[in-house]
C-alpha cells in the first residue's frame, strides 16, 4: 500500500515539475529542457511543449515513454532530441520533418522497424538507434540517402 502511495505522490510531483519548466521556458531563446530520469510513461502533460517553437534540445532519456506524437514535429528549431532508454516501439513519420534536428538518440528502445521518409533529415549529423530490434530490412529505401550523417551507432 505504501508503494502504492508513493507512486501516484511522484506521478503528482512529477506532473507539477514538467507544468512548471514549461513555464519558465516559455519565451526562452534557445531552450533546453532536460526531463530525463522522471518517470515520465506518456507525454499527456506536454501540450504547452508542442507549441513552443524556441526549444532547441529536449532530453526524454531514462523514462518510460512508449510513444512520441506527431505533434513533436511542431518543434521547427529543436537540434538535439533525446529519447534514449525509453520503451518506443516506434517513431511517427512527422519526426522526419524536423528540418533542424542534427543529433537525434533513439537508442535503447524497442524499435523493430523505422517509419517510410526517415532518411530524409537535411541536416542530420549523428543518429543512434543502438540496442534496438532493427536490421537491414527493417530500414526505409531512403534511410542511406542520409547524406549530412556523420556518425551512426547501430547494434
Amino acid at each position: 500500500m505504501f508503494w502504492v502511495v508513493r507512486h501516484i505522490w511522484r506521478l503528482k510531483m512529477t506532473s507539477k515539475i514538467v507544468k512548471k519548466t514549461l513555464e519558465e521556458a516559455h519565451g526562452v531563446p534557445n531552450a533546453e529542457i532536460d526531463f530525463s530520469d522522471k518517470s515520465l510513461v506518456h507525454m499527456d502533460d506536454m501540450n504547452r511543449l508542442w507549441t513552443m517553437r524556441n526549444i532547441t534540445r529536449l532530453t526524454l532519456s531514462h523514462n518510460k515513454i512508449s510513444e512520441v506524437p506527431p505533434a513533436i514535429a511542431n518543434l521547427e528549431n529543436m537540434e538535439i532530441l533525446n529519447l534514449f532508454n525509453n520503451s518506443l516501439t516506434e517513431v511517427p513519420t512527422s519526426l522526419s520533418g524536423m528540418s533542424k534536428l542534427r543529433i537525434l538518440n533513439l537508442g535503447m528502445n524497442r524499435l523493430r522497424s523505422l517509419p517510410r521518409g526517415f532518411g530524409s533529415f537535411p541536416l542530420l549529423e549523428v543518429l543512434d538507434l543502438s540496442y534496438n530490434m532493427l536490421n537491414d530490412e527493417s530500414l526505409p529505401e531512403n534511410f542511406f540517402m542520409l547524406h549530412t550523417l556523420r556518425a551512426l551507432y547501430m547494434r
